[in-house]
């Protein structure tokens, strides 16, 4: 399951959960809702209360990839994609830490034994509760709840709302099945009204498409208008919110309390949750003993902490006060090897009028990447569709570049 789908389904499925809960709170629905949303509360590790008294709060989000039907009701499998999301009611921002999967951390494995490993073997380890614990201690924060979403709920929100009207452009059907023959949903060119797993086709699709990933980002912003246009425009019918509560339940695990009693308190939250940042924390490419892997380096992963840090009231540290469980690059290849920081940032307001992120376009990268490595930054943006820069340095060749995104360095 690609990162981009499940960046764009755990946003969704926070706006969804949003809009219903001003729904049920100013409609009365409570009974039915409490029996629906009750099914995806489960308590790991810390019993927050943040939520409660409307404070700065973390949560990690999981898009887990359960496969079959019997993993499904265990929520066994990969979380190939976690996010680190801040709300603060006082400065009314969200903002939305994507985890690069690959980073190299410390952390134990199935056998109890300190190992070596990608960050994402956290949870196909020991669960939602082990993926708490190592993604804390890589951010030295303590998370203050989960969220965890299945795939299967971008079909199951779009068919609750009736489908969504989109236009295909290409001059071609929009189609992922030469690369998941698994997935046989079509759009074909024109405007079409379309159901859930023709939605997931469109939203999914980029090899095809020109822009690359860019193009799929903006078809994914469209698809979440839509949504949510549909969310804001069903009235007052409780068998249209019925179908999305099910949904919801269905396809997400959480320890937010989204019990009617506490939904006052999560209303406090709506203006932060309609003005989100977006920021990836990535790492520099390193084949160790065989395997590929991202090593985090010390100036950028400090930055995204404090950046955390600043977002929920925290102290923040100086670069000697680092506190994490990565393998930082510079405990393989040295002090001062690394040009420029890992970390890039994709920081866009978002209103449901403007679509979910906004992008201003940068320059380029520069020409040629160092020496020792090849790293070439990638001028003042961030971004998820990189135009490559030019010749890379001597060493391992790693480009950059950037078309999107805010204020931060490209790859």
């Amino acid at each position: 399951m690609k990162i981009g789908k499940k960046i764009f389904l755990m946003v969704l499925t926070i706006l969804a959960t949003t809009v219903i809960a001003f729904f049920i709170y100013t409609r009365n629905v409570l009974n039915f809702s409490n029996s629906q949303l009750g099914k995806t509360f489960k308590q790991y590790g810390k019993n927050s209360s943040a939520i409660e008294q409307t404070k700065p709060f973390s949560i990690l989000l999981m898009g887990v990839d359960t496969g079959d039907s019997q993993r499904k009701e265990t929520w066994e499998g990969n979380s190939d994609t976690m996010i680190l999301v801040t709300v603060n009611p006082k400065t009314k921002e969200t903002t939305m830490t994507s985890l690069e999967r690959d980073v190299l951390v410390n952390l134990a494995d199935k056998s109890g034994d300190e190992d070596q490993a990608k960050l994402n073997a956290a949870y196909a380890n020991g669960g939602t509760k082990e993926a708490l614990s190592i993604i804390g201690k890589l951010l030295d924060i303590d998370i203050d709840y989960y969220m965890q979403v299945n795939m299967q709920g971008l079909v199951d929100l779009v068919d609750a709302v009736g489908g969504i009207k989109v236009t295909n452009n290409f001059d071609f059907p929009i189609s992922i099945e030469e690369n998941e023959p698994e997935y046989t949903a079509k759009v074909e060119p024109g405007t079409h009204h379309i159901n859930g797993n023709q939605a997931l086709v469109y939203a999914r699709m980029r090899y095809d498409d020109p822009e690359g990933d860019y193009g799929r980002q903006k078809r994914q912003r469209e698809v979440i208008q839509k949504v949510v246009a549909k969310l804001l425009d069903m009235g007052s019918s409780v068998s249209n919110y019925q179908k999305i509560l099910k949904a919801v339940s269905k396809n997400m695990q959480t320890d937010i309390d989204l019990s009617t009693n506490n939904l006052p308190n999560l209303l406090g939250y709506q203006d932060a949750i309609s003005n989100v940042k977006t920021y990836q924390l990535k790492g520099t490419d390193a084949n160790i003993n065989g395997g590929s892997y991202q090593l985090a380096d010390a100036d950028g992963l400090l930055k995204i902490q404090n950046r955390i840090k600043k977002q929920l009231g925290l102290k923040e540290n100086s670069k000697k006060d680092l506190k994490t469980n990565a393998i930082l690059y510079e405990d393989f290849y040295g002090e001062g090897s690394l040009e420029s920081s890992y970390s890039s940032d994709s920081s866009g307001s978002s209103s449901y009028g403007n679509g979910y992120d906004s992008y201003n376009s940068g320059p380029a990268g520069g020409d040629t990447g160092g020496a020792t490595n090849g790293y070439s930054s990638g001028g003042n943006t961030g971004g998820y569709a990189p135009a490559p820069s030019s010749d890379a340095g001597s060493g391992g060749g790693y480009n950059s570049g950037a078309e999107s995104g805010g204020g931060a360095t490209g790859y």
